[in-house]
């Protein structure tokens, strides 16, 4: 029999939308972050290295799936995040601080945020206009990518816009609304 506790989150998992895989990401990243905070100030290098591990995996596979050709400079913003934390992540084990830990915390909380007010907006359900290209999936808040780049002060990515047809995690232009595809 298989345990409850399980069972709920493997249905939670396949009842999320797209977006909502996303945050449960962060959920991850953020929770392996704070154990391992507790891990550092109570000098157990077994336990922050297993939640480090951890994290970075995360950051892989949010980094993993990325669409730079449907997500632009979106995209791009993220992956600058993304390399940013995964350094983070590094250096604060390195030096055993917990003070880095804790700002990447800040940091991923932010753009969590910013990707679950995109999972709560309500999508459009109506065709687009003659000529456009129809887009499923919200993209990030303005919040996530101004933060991103606040995160790697040294890239030049530019500003990037907040609509739907530049969402990282769009579908791929031919697949219809059930059947979403978060790789790139």
């Amino acid at each position: 029999m298989r345990h409850p506790a399980s069972a709920y989150r493997q249905l939670t998992v396949q009842s999320a939308t797209p977006l909502g895989l996303v945050v449960m990401l962060y959920d991850g990243a953020i929770a392996a972050l704070h154990r391992a905070v507790d891990a550092i100030e109570a000098n157990d290098v077994q336990n922050k290295c297993a939640h480090l591990n951890r994290v970075l995996a995360i950051i892989a596979q949010l980094e993993g799936t990325l669409n730079f050709e449907l997500g632009g400079d979106v995209a791009r913003t993220l992956k600058s995040l993304y390399v940013y934390a995964r350094a983070q992540a590094l250096k604060a084990n390195i030096e055993n601080s917990a003070e880095i830990l804790r700002a990447l915390i800040e940091k991923f909380s932010t753009v969590r945020e910013a990707w679950s007010e995109a999972d709560r907006r309500p999508s459009t359900s109506s065709p687009a206009p003659e000529g456009e290209k129809a887009s499923h999936a919200p993209a990030p808040a303005p919040e996530a990518v101004s933060y991103a780049q606040e995160a790697d002060p040294r890239s030049s990515i530019s500003r990037a816009t907040s609509t739907a047809q530049k969402s990282p995690y769009a579908p791929a232009p031919d697949s219809d609304l059930g059947s979403w595809r978060l790789s790139a």
